[in-house]
């Protein structure tokens, strides 16, 4: 969120409520944000609304007549009465919410006061609408302010917007960079929204800032959030969810939520209806269409052998569209979001639990979950460990190794457990030692190889590998160890080796010295675990 409170926003949200009246964390009221670039100006700032806690805007439907009662828009996360919850709307509600409307240099021309919230919510979208006490044509006499469009049509990808922060007195130039189909934050999700340029990184206290398309001069969005830290689908760190249930957070990412939803939701007397056939506003829980989605039942697949599965579902509205989303597919699957056709070719063997949820046109959505279980082929396991005397206790069985490699070195060379290990240099002398073993792994299988490793070296450089230990599978080289990382004791070591899944391959240690001073590189209770 881009509400900016005294003690930061994920500090201030107590048992559900957001404290108003603060000041931001960081700067003083009124001063210019710190992380502010070229993308910034002065200057732009007309009929917004610099609320307590937030931005926002003096705002009017296509259609609203002057003698209306004139309209504020801001987010649904700065509503006074704290963040609404997941699911949650609010309608008609009195309320004495009031601002400062600002000039273009952003002077204060006076106070507007609310009477009335008209719509406000966080599913789906992130606004609070409210009705003020004067009407447009009252404001544009007293104060010669003409209150900003709202877009009666969905925004165009690469459109220059304008984001003007009536809290900071500042505006953000920048372009839409195409719009995301489901973000996440923390426990609210919100549908189509607006994703900002990389440059135009909005900061806290912008929330509410109307987005202003620079051809048009309307609004076409909201400014709500953006991803301080890098984390993933936190407050204050929202991520991008696609149609497989993948999440991607992009550090200092911006977005914002549309507006026109409000223009498929207005009777003829310029109210909102969320009954309309066509409103894309959300519905209070309970109320609107339902959307049931058919559950399939358990599935089986096979690894490597292409599958598909048709999800069914309906919403009990007419003339609205469905849109598809899965979690928890098998890896190698994925969904059609327009379809619901899940499709593709398994690559790994593990049991899934996948949940399908499906959403209408009017923001309504539906799910089911099941289970979904990929098997190797010919029915294998993908359990157990593969290698045979992984501790070398049984000397050289099942090893290929150079000589003296394998034995029971004593105090010399100690043994990780038992009294067997293998001894790879240590001649202080140009040689090479190898250590060898096939392995068959089952296709489809995850595959893990580890081992226990002690270096100990007479060389004294700490920039040069002059002696170097390389641990291969097949003709992969997984990991390479030198004089550089000796130490005292052994290290275990862990390789993935899934990608040699249904081949058998050489699982091989090469040791290899240089013509002086020696080192050596102990080896032992290997293991390659199949899970």
């Amino acid at each position: 969120m881009r509400l900016r409170l005294a003690l930061g926003l994920g500090a201030a949200v107590i048992a559900g409520t957001v404290a108003v009246g603060a000041v931001p964390a960081n700067a003083a009221v009124g001063a210019v944000p710190a992380n502010v670039g070229s993308s910034v100006q002065a200057g732009g700032l007309a009929s917004t609304i610099a609320l307590n806690n937030c931005s926002a805007s003096l705002v009017r439907y296509p259609t609203s007549l002057d003698t209306d009662r004139a309209l504020l828009l801001t987010n649904g996360h700065c509503y006074e009465g704290g963040m609404p919850s997941a699911g949650q709307v609010l309608q008609n509600r009195s309320s004495s919410r009031s601002g400062n409307l600002l000039d273009s240099s952003g002077n204060t021309l006076g106070t507007v006061r609310a009477d009335t919230l008209l719509y406000a919510t966080m599913t789906n979208t992130d606004v609070s609408l409210y009705r003020l006490t004067d009407t447009f044509a009252t404001l544009k006499s007293r104060y010669g302010a003409t209150a900003l469009t709202i877009s009666g049509s969905h925004p165009a990808d690469g459109a220059s917007m304008t984001i003007p922060s009536s809290y900071w007195k500042q505006v953000w130039t920048c372009q839409l960079n195409g719009f995301v189909g489901t973000l996440r934050e923390d426990q609210w999700t919100f549908r189509d929204s607006i994703r900002y340029n990389s440059g135009c990184t909005t900061t806290h206290g912008t929330s509410g800032s109307p987005i202003i398309d620079s051809a048009s001069g309307q609004v076409i969005g909201i400014n709500n959030t953006g991803n301080d830290t890098g984390a993933m689908c936190t407050l204050n760190n929202p991520c991008e969810v696609d149609a497989n249930g993948n999440t991607t957070a992009t550090k200092g990412q911006s977005y914002g939520q549309e507006t026109y939803w409000f223009t498929t939701c207005l009777t003829a007397n310029n109210t909102i209806d969320l009954s309309i056939n066509g409103c894309l506003l959300t519905k209070p829980g309970g109320t609107g269409n339902t959307v049931t989605v058919t559950n399939p039942g358990s599935q089986v697949a096979t690894v490597s052998t292409a599958t598909s599965l048709q999800i069914q579902a309906k919403s009990s509205g007419t003339g609205t569209t469905l849109t598809y989303f899965a979690t928890g597919l098998p890896a190698g699957l994925s969904i059609n979001a327009s379809t619901g056709l899940i499709s593709g070719t398994p690559t790994t063997v593990q049991s899934y639990t996948t949940t399908v949820t499906v959403k209408d046109s009017t923001g309504a959505s539906g799910s089911t979950t099941f289970t979904w279980t990929v098997n190797p082929t010919g029915g294998g396991s993908c359990s157990g460990q593969k290698l045979v005397n992984p501790g070398f206790e049984s000397g050289a069985t099942a090893w290929t190794a150079s000589s003296g490699v394998i034995g029971e070195h004593g105090s010399q060379e100690p043994a990780y457990s038992g009294t067997w290990n293998a001894w790879l240099d240590g001649y202080g002398s140009t040689h090479t030692d190898t250590l060898s073993q096939s392995v068959t792994i089952p296709a489809g299988c995850r595959a893990t190889l580890t081992f226990w490793l002690h270096i100990d070296t007479t060389e004294t450089t700490t920039n040069t590998a002059y002696d170097k230990l390389t641990v291969q599978a097949g003709s992969t080289t997984l990991a390479t160890y030198s004089n550089l990382n000796a130490a005292s004791g052994y290290t275990q070591k862990t390789l993935d080796v899934s990608a040699l899944a249904g081949q058998t391959a050489t699982i091989k240690f090469t040791g290899t010295e240089d013509s002086a001073l020696k080192t050596s590189f102990v080896i032992d209770d290997t293991a390659l675990n199949l899970g």
